[in-house]
């Protein structure tokens, strides 16, 4: 009886250090030297961690410095393709910034956010789209 508490107590262990692991990859921290909007909440330039709630892991969490939830967004996550990982990508319209991907630590480990009817709103205004890359150091 012993034998098989050990073995589980092991393997529950092992399960938790895994997952924590798991959830320390899927966190970018971020420098962002401008405002930007994300899920319809504008956010002042400023420092950034970008990652995933653990009982749902298609919501994006964003945080200030001092760790206060700033915004959340549902969006589709899993493979997002080639490029640069650590990396948030922004589309820009005038001088509005809008969040839509953000790239963990592999080339499929990434979530791509839907744009919102502000940021459709601001593509009909503006009429041309840039995009801006924010790399985590």
């Amino acid at each position: 009886m012993n034998r098989i508490v050990a073995i589980a107590l092991f393997a529950g262990a092992t399960l938790m250090t895994a997952s924590s692991a798991t959830a320390q990859s899927n966190v970018v921290e971020v420098n962002v030297p401008f405002s930007f909007a994300i899920n319809n909440t504008f956010l002042p330039a400023g420092s950034y961690t970008f990652g995933f709630d653990l009982m749902r892991p298609d919501l994006l969490i964003v945080r200030d410095r001092a760790k206060n939830v700033r915004a959340r967004d549902v969006g589709q996550r899993g493979s997002i393709g080639p490029g640069k990982t650590d990396t948030l990508i922004f589309h820009r319209y005038g001088g509005q910034y809008f969040l839509c991907e953000v790239r963990f630590d592999s080339p499929s480990n990434g979530i791509f956010l839907p744009p919102t009817k502000l940021e459709k709103q601001a593509r009909k205004v503006s009429g041309k789209e840039d995009l801006a890359f924010i790399a985590a150091h």
